[in-house]
């Protein structure tokens, strides 16, 4: 018996005969994996192909690895004859030392599928350079990692980390500068907003622009069966979506992230059976989304800004009429309660690889992140509780503490939101600012902050309500008065947090429209590059 199951069985025998038996069935299962060279357990593997391999990986090379040397858990001074293969039961990475770079397949569906090739360069406008070596970092069933080197004007490196179970590689350069190019088969990249509108491109029509995301972008691929998200740790890390091939000749959409010092990209697979939809905007709208979950559709208008909403609730008011000159894209976002368990969602990898839910997130940048979550609803969900269970008058000053939170969380909104308007006036009289596209989005921010800043959606309404609340403490049948109250309070934080979104949004449009300006028209970059630090400076300040 393996001398590393042999702990555990005896604690086993200890605990339950249950434990011991699950024990038993996991070697089992690794010794048959071990027989048949399959790899269907979710550990991480690495491997060592012997000689370089030539061709793409096959499913027939996949399923017989005999061939290939399996490197000991721990070794880390495994010099490697061939190619580096990281595996787990998702993911295939094949490390190269010859050919663009690292190639990535997913073994999620019914067969084999490349999905992704990934480089390195120095700069935005440098050729990839090439391999040059791989060495191992880390090698445990929990996470394997190799570097791998490539030859450019100075030392370069790309650490690749792939763990047990997950569909997500981690990239790292070792010397925090370049680009990781990201080479797929891509259909349209989309900007998520979670309480805005969308960012939809093309990735056919594109001819490079730096992408207004801050930390992650959706490309959705050829088939409308998966998706690759792109995370990065650091809102620093530009992506430059390079170039997009046409389909009908096998083009691939080529994006660049912007490396930086000690900061992750992340490159999430995303896999299901019409996991995403795209249609004329004026077809009928028949598409039906195969299992339940947060679905999201995006409406796109001129400039590739989209119309977007929650296709459980529907568009908004004017959302689904104006000047649309793209299709309607619906794709997978969220789960619900009723999501299979099995399904992976955007939101999912954000979890797991920024750490924060879509509300922390947007409190985080915008600087509104207060002890716990002083959002409306946040706040409210715990005060219903209280009431709901009759535990309002012992828990009444922790409910006043939370509503004085809240309270000052929309006191904040309000003044973020005004510093928006401010900066729309700044944009205006900056000496790029009479150009259309920076002309255009100023105009967008002062009707979003107009919104945001409506009476309705104050401050003062919204001390006014938490006072109500308040008053209700201790009183008998207090828990409908207090939901409905809650109702208006939720209403006023969602039109502040759209508000904040949007001209969130349109700020790093500005910047993104820049950053463009100056690198596909040197004669305005001057100016453009004015607007760039204007934007950046607005974005970093809380």
């Amino acid at each position: 018996m393996n001398e590393a199951l042999k702990f555990p069985l005896r604690q086993a025998r200890l605990r339950g005969p249950c434990l011991a038996i699950c024990l038993f069935i996991l070697a089992a299962c690794l010794a048959a994996q071990s027989a048949s060279g399959q790899d269907d357990a979710p550990f991480a593997r690495l491997f060592d192909t012997g000689v370089s391999l030539a061709e793409p990986l096959t499913e027939e090379l996949l399923a017989r690895p005999g061939a290939w040397r399996q490197v000991p858990e721990d070794d880390v001074s495994h010099p490697f004859t061939g190619d580096a293969v990281l595996l787990n039961d998702k993911l295939v990475v094949l490390v190269k030392k010859q050919g663009l770079g690292p190639e990535i397949y997913s073994k999620m569906t019914s067969r084999l599928k490349h999905r992704a090739t990934v480089g390195y360069a120095g700069a935005v406008s440098l050729p990839l350079s090439s391999p040059d070596g791989l060495r191992i970092i880390q090698n445990t069933t929990a996470s394997v990692a190799v570097e791998a080197g490539f030859k450019s004007s100075t030392a370069a490196a790309l650490r690749l980390r792939l763990t047990t179970g997950e569909s997500i590689l981690e990239i790292q350069s070792k010397e925090g500068t370049g680009f990781v190019e990201v080479r797929s088969e891509t259909h349209y990249v989309v900007v998520p907003d979670y309480f805005g509108d969308d960012m939809v491109y093309e990735a056919e029509a594109v001819r490079g622009l730096f992408l207004p995301a801050e930390n992650f972008c959706l490309h959705l691929l050829e088939g409308g069966d998966a998706m690759l998200m792109s995370v990065r740790q650091s809102g620093e890390q530009d992506d430059w979506l390079a170039a997009g091939g046409s389909r009908a000749e096998g083009g691939s959409c080529l994006s660049r992230i912007r490396c930086s010092n000690g900061k992750s990209v992340w490159l999430a697979f995303l896999e299901s059976p019409a996991i995403w939809h795209a249609q004329s905007g004026l077809a009928s709208d028949d598409w039906k989304p195969p299992f339940p979950a947060k679905w999201r559709r995006s409406f796109v208008r001129e400039n590739c800004v989209a119309d977007s909403w929650d296709m459980d609730t529907g568009p908004g008011p004017g959302q689904s009429v104006g000047k649309h000159q793209g299709p309607l894209i619906s794709y997978l976002l969220d789960r619900r309660t009723a999501t299979p368990l099995l399904a992976s969602c955007p939101t999912d990898v954000m979890r797991n690889t920024l750490g924060v839910g879509p509300c922390q997130y947007i409190l985080a940048c915008e600087g509104l992140g207060g002890e716990g979550d002083p959002t409306p609803n946040s706040v409210m969900n715990w005060v219903e509780k209280q009431f709901e269970q009759k535990k309002d008058r012992k828990a009444a000053e922790d409910i006043k503490e939370r509503l004085e939170q809240m309270v000052k969380h929309a006191v904040d909104a309000k003044s973020r939101i005004q510093r928006y308007a401010g900066f729309a006036l700044r944009l205006r009289n900056s000496p790029a600012g009479k150009q259309d596209q920076f002309f255009s989005i100023a105009a967008d921010l002062d009707r979003f902050s107009a919104v945001g800043l409506a009476p309705a959606a104050s401050p003062q309404r919204t001390r006014q309500l938490a006072g109500e609340v308040a008053g209700l403490i201790g009183k008998e049948n207090a828990f409908a008065p207090c939901c409905q109250l809650g109702r208006e309070l939720r209403s006023i934080g969602a039109v502040q947090d759209h508000a904040l979104a949007k001209c969130r949004m349109a700020v790093r449009r500005v910047r993104q429209e820049a950053l463009s300006l100056a690198i596909n028209q040197p004669p305005a970059a001057a100016h453009a590059l004015e607007v760039q630090r204007l934007a950046e400076q607005f974005l970093r300040t809380k």
